[in-house]
């Protein structure tokens, strides 16, 4: 049997491709006083939270390619490089592994029955069958969204095309159906279109289609060539490759092919990115090592490293859609399903309903609100852990407010910190061994300290004159979000973990406050007056850029965050003369009342493993 090389979906070898992209490296060598009163009261925020979600980035599991055991099979490894298991382990040639929306099967390429075919497996790698069966080469599966259907690459008309069956292998159909060569395909997160590489302007470029096969635009255009294209989680995004600079880098783009940005910079091949399930990180194939790599960056291409180093090569990396829990439940999935009433899950909140403010929960609908602290103390700005399991919040009930920390049905309270002065707004690291939270001293001065999640290890990462609140931890858990006084006025800051390289994100007239991160790191919702007398929600990229107004009804509306799969925002609400919980979709569209109670409703902090539908969407 002739050993094919799981790289070429292409009639080109990769030896071919490696010496071209060296030439060409050569070549280009060569050549308002009541909410000020409160907010300052409140530490830089109303009385609201600060979440911190699950980083699904660094969870779950990487399936990937790799000939470390002398023939090219399909292996799956932990997010940080752990624990490969080979799942085919044959003598054939397998590759190109495509996980399955709900992550429990993988769609695969083998020679195994003589030329190359697409298979389906199991994720523990039992029950693997063959779906397509002919007498030519197809590859590079693809699952849809909703998981009917798989997209795939054939040469059974002559040329490389796109085809579609169902996700049993039957109803197999070409969708491109031209004369020149298209792979590389991957679907929308919405299933309404499809990236693609083609070759018919005469060079490899990146093009969108309508998922019925109409409407194929190009998106890069350029003279070089464009391949592997990625979309990002929440859609907004495509990662890609291309040699414009001489090497094949990974880039990213608008979806409408604006704004290229070379991620990598390196001085070597690297292609086929794909996406963390929380668009945080992008795991990627490289030869910088000599030999082909899998490594793993920050989708902002910062901190790149090695997950598989060693001898062999391996190739083709997939993030498991769904990330496994330690203890076996299932995560945030892929993308941001589609959602025409909640996400699902649980919402903590903080409610006066019992006379006294109290910690509660209620499902992803507002339904069955349950009291989880029930004392006669004030309970405020509850912060779940990233698996879901606890709850950290703030309590006066021994004199001052402490942060205390407590099971998520409000069993196991055990208080973290033991101030003569107040300490507020707990929250989570993404890898769960730190909270992050504001404490005052003997001259009001507040600062935002760090400690291990069991309460020890204090230490201060603002330390300056000025009052500092509100922490956010980034999903990646590489930077804080915060409220500073510093400048004068409220306005939103950002700095590393550790306290160093401190930048202003925002500059207005008037107080901005209560930053909460995106799930996918790419945005922040806060809280602001710079365009009304009225505190609203805004949203706006991390860097600062490209502010959104999301509420605008001359009402205080604060307190927001984010539902586990970005799709959804919470906030609170004065519009029905009470502070209530509302929902609204993550563009500002469709706003419901949550909790619609004659009591005050606040802080709503949604749970950070979403509970999955029946019938997922991606």
């Amino acid at each position: 049997m002739v050993k094919i090389n799981p790289h070429s979906c292409y009639p080109y070898s990769l030896r071919y491709m490696e010496e071209y992209f060296m030439r060409k490296a050569i070549t280009r060598v060569i050549v308002m006083m009541f909410v000020l009163l409160m907010y300052t009261f409140w530490g830089g925020r109303l009385p609201a939270t600060q979440k911190l979600k699950a980083q699904e980035g660094t969870g779950g599991q990487i399936a990937f390619t790799s000939e470390r055991d002398g023939n090219y099979e399909i292996y799956v490894m932990n997010a940080d490089g752990s624990d490969p298991r080979n799942l085919t382990n044959n003598t054939a040639t397998d590759s190109r592994p495509s996980w399955s929306p709900d992550g429990a099967q993988l769609a695969f390429v083998s020679d195994r029955d003589g030329d190359r075919e697409i298979y389906i497996m199991n994720a523990d790698g039992s029950n693997q069958r063959n779906l397509t069966n002919n007498t030519e080469s197809d590859s590079s599966p693809v699952w849809s969204p909703d998981g009917a259907q798989i997209a795939f690459t054939s040469f059974r008309d002559g040329n490389w095309e796109i085809y579609f069956m169902s996700a049993d292998g039957s109803n197999q159909r070409n969708i491109t159906n031209n004369s020149a060569s298209d792979g590389s395909l991957k679907w929308s997160p919405d299933g309404t279109q499809i990236a693609f590489s083609s070759d018919r302007d005469g060079n490899w470029e990146i093009y969108v289609m309508n998922a019925d096969g109409s409407d194929p635009r190009n998106l890069t255009n350029n003279s070089e060539r464009d391949d592997f294209p990625a979309w990002s989680p929440d859609g907004t995004r495509i990662a890609f490759a291309s040699d414009r600079d001489g090497y094949e880098n990974i880039y990213l783009m608008n979806t409408n092919g604006g704004n290229p940005i070379n991620l990598t910079q390196a001085f070597s091949a690297n292609y086929a990115p794909a996406w963390s399930p929380d668009g945080a990180q992008i795991v990627f194939g490289t030869y910088r090592d000599g030999n082909e790599e899998i490594y793993v960056m920050n989708a902002d291409g910062s901190d790149p490293r090695n997950l598989t180093n060693n001898s062999a090569n391996d190739m083709n990396p997939v993030w498991s859609p769904v990330a496994a829990q330690s203890d076996g439940r299932v995560g945030v999935s892929e993308t941001p399903p589609a959602s025409t009433e909640t996400s699902g899950g649980q919402i903590a909140f903080v409610s006066g309903r019992d006379g006294n403010a109290e910690i509660y929960v209620m499902n992803g609908d507002g339904s069955d609100p349950r009291n989880l602290t029930n004392n006669s103390a004030d309970d405020y700005d509850p912060a779940w852990s990233p698996d879901g399991t606890q709850l950290a919040f703030e309590s006066n009930r021994d004199g001052n407010f402490e942060i205390y920390v407590m099971s998520a049905d409000g069993s196991n309270l055990a208080r973290l910190t033991n101030n003569p002065y107040d300490d507020r707004f707990p929250v989570w690291s993404p890898d769960g061994m730190y909270l992050a939270f504001m404490s005052s001293d003997t001259n009001d001065n507040r600062e935002i300290y760090i400690m291990n999640s069991d309460g020890s290890n204090l230490h201060n990462l603002t330390q300056n004159n000025a009052w500092d609140g509100s922490p956010a931890w980034s999903p990646d858990g590489t930077q804080i979000a915060f409220v500073s006084g510093r400048d004068g006025r409220n306005e939103i800051y950002v700095m590393n973990a550790d306290g160093s390289n401190v930048r202003r994100l925002t500059n207005n007239r008037d107080f901005d406050g209560e930053p909460a991160w995106s799930p996918d790191g790419a945005q922040l919702v806060f809280l602001s007056e710079q365009d009304t007398d009225f505190g609203e929600v805004y949203v706006m990229n991390v860097d600062g850029s490209n502010v959104r107004r999301l509420t605008d009804d001359r009402v205080y509306e604060f307190s927001p965050d984010w539902s586990p799969d970005g799709a959804q925002i919470t906030f609170t609400s004065r519009r029905d003369g009470n502070d209530e919980i509302y929902l609204m979709n993550s563009d500002g569209s469709n706003p419901r009342n949550l909790s619609n109670h004659p009591a005050f409703d606040t802080q709503a902090v949604w749970q950070p493993v979403a509970v999955q539908s029946s019938t997922p969407t991606n």
